[in-house]
């Protein structure tokens, strides 16, 4: 009994009980012709014991329903030789049904063909027997109601359950996609960044006379940012490359304890002043996304407004958590290149602000420039 399944018990329990109480009421003999019930006026026990080892097949029916429905049919012949029973034309239509919806395709091919076969010489033989058509037609009708119509009902329910397949393996691949979109503009912000701030850093150089000690520091900022922009990419490779998800690290690269470094690393002629508070219970995507605007805001900073004061503000606000980030406007560089100035930086940074529930607002004040964002702490469900 382990095999079987707990709900075909109670079906055929149910089959049972409605059965006996179509006997108890006299639904037995239904077939009114002595080639069919030859054995007529048998006592109703006979019913009731065919009805029990018919429901006692069906218990069987998932795991072997070419058998079941062939017990079935000679156990319903042997009912019909009494006269027949709505009892066992229950535990045929049920075991039918079942054919059409566990068995496999050349199973249900073939007891397809095998019903539209007894229905079509039924009907005839019928017909030619009673001498009139609409005896043909009338077996014709009742035999498709019952052989052919579970086999149809149990094909439309396959064809449901394999659309709503269909539509959960294309909601799983757009939510792929929609991940690899996201990580593929975290990889944009990081390298971008990096590489926006050794253009700088080697732009500067090249402005300025030549200075030994000052080129030699200006090529470590460069290294060093290259370095970073490398580490990123790097864990970014491993996590799309990770075959097993439980392989993969599941803490994002940069977050709240990695401010101070990134403030280091990002400060170069800015004059930065920071209050970064502690904020509890936030969550890793978030605390990874304010990492992110904090960098964003920082090499824009530094872009646009070289020599510029800049202060950086992250504390807490009830369930969410602000990022201020305020520059003064200076002059930019005369030798600004195009490519410095894409223009998606802020709007990859609203995207994920947005994604996240919260909002993320950029722009000039007066004599500054200033970034705030607002995060919820927890990713929303």
């Amino acid at each position: 009994m382990g095999n079987v399944s707990s709900k075909d018990v109670v079906t055929a329990a149910a089959t049972f009980a409605a059965g006996l109480f179509c006997n108890l009421v006299g639904l037995t003999d239904i077939w009114g012709t002595p080639q069919l019930g030859a054995l007529r006026g048998a006592p109703m026990w006979w019913h009731t014991a065919l009805l029990a080892a018919g429901c006692l097949v069906m218990v069987g029916k998932r795991r072997h329903p070419i058998v079941a429905v062939t017990a079935g049919a000679a156990l319903t012949a042997a009912d019909l030789a009494f006269g027949g029973s709505i009892g066992m034309v229950l535990v045929l239509f049920d075991l039918i049904f079942s054919v059409g919806l566990h068995a496999s395709a050349r199973a249900r091919t073939a007891v397809t063909t095998t019903v539209f076969v007894l229905i079509g010489t039924i009907s005839v033989v019928g017909g030619l027997a009673a001498g009139e058509i609409r005896i043909g037609a009338f077996l014709a009708l009742q035999l498709t109601t019952l052989l052919f119509v579970p086999l149809w009902w149990a094909a439309n329910i396959r064809q449901q359950r394999q659309i709503g397949l269909l539509d959960a393996e294309r909601t799983a691949r757009e939510a792929v996609l929609a991940e690899r979109a996201a990580m593929a503009r975290d990889l944009h912000d990081v390298i971008a960044a990096h590489l926006t701030t050794t253009a700088i850093h080697s732009g500067a150089a090249l402005a300025r006379p030549p200075d030994t000690d000052r080129d030699r520091a200006t090529l470590g900022e460069v290294r060093t940012s290259s370095l970073a922009a490398l580490e990123e990419m790097r864990s970014m490779i491993m996590v799309l490359r990770a075959d097993d998800p439980a392989l993969a690290d599941p803490t994002l690269p940069g977050g709240l304890d990695r401010l101070p470094d990134l403030v280091t690393s990002a400060a170069g002629d800015l004059r930065i002043t920071t209050r970064l508070h502690e904020v509890p219970g936030i969550s890793a995507a978030v605390s990874h996304a304010v990492h992110r605007i904090v960098r964003e805001a920082l090499t824009n900073a530094g872009k646009h407004a070289p020599g510029s004061d800049v202060h950086l503000e992250v504390q807490p606000l009830g369930d969410t958590v602000t990022v201020t980030v305020t520059n003064t406007l200076t002059r930019p560089p005369a030798d600004d290149h195009a490519a410095l100035s894409a223009g998606t930086g802020l709007i990859s940074l609203r995207e994920r602000s947005a994604l996240l529930g919260g909002s993320l607002t950029a722009g000039p004040e007066g004599d500054h420039f200033r970034v705030r964002a607002e995060l919820p702490l927890r990713t929303p469900a």
